[in-house]
């Protein structure tokens, strides 16, 4: 029996490899893309009933796949349903997201069960021929083990050392970018050590991240520069606490 297809359009490997252990006992082809190229020329070579996607891409945004995905696909007839990763929604993008037929946003990050609800429902609608509802509602967590991973331990635990091992190559790209003063980089870098670390149970490195990721999106290079030197620290005091627990 052929496995259902499912897209992943994220460019953080953390979040990649959370979703694949998430979505693994459901039986799913997961495709995981990291750009919106990858992501496009993915759905040329075969369509996908369910494609998950965050907003910020290294080459572009969630929104123009979407946008990409309604003009090419939907005049061909293709049922696909859309899921966003967002750690925030303001109205008006929410009112886009709605325009474009999104059938669910996560909070980002998005826990266990909120993954594994959305496939199991898309797969039941593939069962019985349903539709899929223009329905955009927003799942928020709390707790990492409980929430994020469905209170599965072991899970958290294979995350937690995948999500170790990844920091010193964060660390290094945070410096490049600061050295460049590149604030694109530097705020993409942010942006996933943001989700990575509220999924660590990691609050305040979480925060400072979300500052960081702020004020480089704004193009503040002084607060930048000093978001990440804190924001620096605070990695790899991660490491340095986690790796000895």
């Amino acid at each position: 029996m052929t496995q259902p297809r499912v897209l992943l359009v994220e460019d953080d490997p953390s979040v990649r490899r959370f979703v694949q252990m998430a979505l693994d006992p459901l039986g799913v082809n997961l495709v995981p893309c990291a750009t919106l190229a990858e992501a496009k020329q993915a759905l040329t070579t075969e369509v996908a009933p369910l494609v998950l996607t965050d907003l910020t891409l290294p080459d572009g945004s969630g929104l123009d796949l979407l946008v990409w995905m309604q003009t090419n696909l939907s005049p061909q007839g293709v049922a696909c349903r859309t899921v966003v990763f967002s750690g925030g929604i303001d109205p008006a993008t929410q009112r886009r997201l709605e325009s474009l037929n999104v059938w669910r946003v996560l909070h980002k990050p998005a826990s266990v069960g909120a993954l594994m609800a959305c496939v199991s429902e898309t797969l039941a609608s593939l069962d019985l021929g349903a539709q899929a509802d223009s329905a955009v509602v927003t799942v928020a967590q709390h707790n990492p083990v409980a929430d994020f991973f469905g209170g599965n331990r072991a899970l958290y635990e294979a995350y937690r050392q995948a999500c170790l091992a990844r920091f010193p190559q964060d660390v290094m790209e945070g410096d490049l970018a600061v050295a460049a003063q590149d604030a694109q980089a530097l705020r993409r870098v942010a942006h996933n050590l943001k989700s990575v670390l509220t999924m660590l149970g990691e609050a305040p490195a979480a925060q400072c991240a979300r500052s960081t990721e702020e004020w480089a999106a704004g193009g503040h290079s002084d607060l930048m520069q000093q978001g990440w030197r804190q924001l620096r620290q605070q990695v790899l005091r991660v490491v340095s606490v986690q790796g000895e627990s």
